[in-house]
């Protein structure tokens, strides 16, 4: 890739047309060996097929593109491997990049794209059950189609690396998903994907399901979403035509099993945003909300089984024991009790905890665990020259409240100007207060001791820590919150150096 990265919608389509499809390897080595081997079968091949979805993938565009009368629209790569034939499959070989995963280090750029690939298998398993649960009769399809329609997103972890991971730390830090694209990309990526998968030549059906002729638009989730608005009792029939098609659409499983799926792998199966996407299809499914919820679980175990791509751990993970796919059991284990600080260092290096306030919750939670003497705390973000209050716990909220913190403040500048930490009482206390922010000096008193510090968050944020007793700070809860600090800025920032 050239140092200038594309820019805009016809940019990446340029970009990203000229590319081969990853392969893996040896799923490309055995296919080969297969097609020379006149003893081997299309059906004896399907596995192999079948086994890494790119592969798959160009099968499936090849058929549709030989195949003149698109109304015998063929939409798994089984039936189309069968249209190909072995001549067709063999030149396809050009096509692809294989690439190995047998290295115990793999670049970033192949893990992301190892980890997406197996979060669509996901997504494809939730939208098989929800249609076997409907009996629409379509799962099949809704299999390969859900799992097809992030083959762009793929592409773009493997070949745009550092523009994917920039998107991703945008949403993680509350901004809207197409819009983080678009100031990165140029362009929305299921907008690149229309455009890619016409040039691909892939099934309609895939395309169709990010059209909002087939798919609702936001204002019609809403509605449907409403229809479901009591998670104890069954929802509501609609009335209106429109309406009604698109809830017998099976494209709609798809959709929603793409955004729960991607919701889950950012911010685990708590993430609030799901239970919008359920009552959708608790709504389609005329099934309450419970039975969707046990549904998508189910679906999920059964992807950790069956589609591990060794990328990430399985979401299934978060619901069951998580020894479970291990050759022991967990009886058979010694438990190990971990300290706080241990405890925190491992959460904030899961993906659900990236954001600003989930690092902040989590820092929150081990301040009352291993300071104990703390009897008031704040922790802020810092961006743009201005401190937002995140948590807190100790003062009056509506003290708080009528404090403008994001006056200016020597003390406050400094501390966003780069990781520190400072214990402060007596004089250097009182020396210090006139450039606090604001009115900040009316929840400090000549009996206080202070401790404040700064961790960065990313590029632009920084997280600011405010402890304060009437007590006393020892040193060692001085030591500790400079442990808790570090941890917190090396969790996205490890190049950086540590609190002095």
């Amino acid at each position: 890739m050239s140092s200038k990265s594309p820019s805009g919608l016809n940019a990446w389509l340029s970009f990203l047309q000229t590319k081969k499809f990853p392969v893996r390897a040896g799923n490309l080595a055995r296919l080969k060996a297969q097609i020379v081997r006149q003893e081997d079968t299309l059906e004896s091949m399907q596995k192999n097929i079948a086994s890494d979805p790119l592969l798959a993938f160009a099968i499936l565009n090849e058929a549709n593109r030989i195949v003149p009368n698109r109304h015998t629209e063929i939409n798994t790569p089984f039936h189309a491997a069968t249209m190909v034939g072995m001549k067709g499959i063999h030149n396809l070989f050009k096509h692809f990049d294989a690439y190995e995963t047998r290295n115990r280090k793999l670049p970033e750029r192949l893990k992301a794209f190892i980890r997406a690939i197996q979060t669509s298998y996901e997504a494809a398993t939730i939208a098989r059950h929800w249609s076997i649960e409907k009996l629409t009769s379509h799962e099949d399809d809704i299999f390969w189609i859900t799992l097809f329609r992030d083959t762009a997103r793929w592409l773009l972890w493997y070949h745009a690396f550092p523009q994917m991971s920039e998107i991703e730390q945008r949403i993680q830090n509350g901004e809207n998903a197409s819009k983080a694209e678009t100031m990165v990309l140029g362009c929305r990526i299921d907008e690149l994907t229309v455009h890619l998968c016409t040039f691909w030549e892939s099934p309609n059906n895939i395309i169709e399901s990010f059209l909002t002729k087939h798919i609702p638009n936001a204002e019609e989730l809403q509605q449907l979403a409403h229809l479901a608005h009591h998670p104890d009792e069954l929802p509501g029939f609609t009335e209106d035509k429109r309406l009604t098609i698109l809830i017998n659409n099976p494209l709609i499983f798809s959709y929603c099993a793409t955004k729960v799926a991607h919701e889950v792998e950012r911010n685990g199966w708590d993430a609030k945003q799901l239970a919008f996407f359920y009552r959708i299809i608790s709504t389609v499914m005329h099934r309450r909300i419970g039975e969707v919820i046990r549904t998508a679980h189910f679906a999920s175990t059964e992807a950790a089984r069956l589609y591990n791509m060794r990328g990430k751990r399985p979401v299934a993970l978060q619901l069951l024991d998580p020894n479970l796919y291990t050759a022991k059991s967990a009886s058979q284990r010694p438990k190990i009790v971990e300290s706080p600080l241990q405890e925190l260092k491992k959460a904030l290096a899961r993906s659900e905890n990236q954001n600003s306030k989930n690092r902040a919750n989590l820092a929150l939670k081990t301040i009352k665990q291993t300071i104990p003497s703390t009897q008031h705390s704040i922790l802020f973000k810092h961006s743009k020259q201005k401190a937002q209050p995140l948590l807190q716990f100790g003062y009056k909220l509506d003290v708080l409240k009528n404090i403008n913190w994001s006056a200016n403040s020597k003390v406050f500048n400094k501390l966003s100007s780069g990781v520190s930490a400072s214990h402060l009482h007596g004089e250097k206390l009182q020396a210090m207060v006139p450039g606090l922010p604001g009115s900040s000096d009316q929840i400090i008193d000549s009996e206080s001791h202070l401790m404040l510090a700064s961790a960065k968050l990313n590029d632009e944020e920084m997280m600011i820590f405010w402890l304060e007793t009437r007590s006393a700070f020892k040193d060692k809860d001085f030591k500790t919150l400079k442990q808790i600090v570090s941890l917190v800025h090396n969790t996205k920032n490890q190049s950086s150096g540590r609190v002095q």
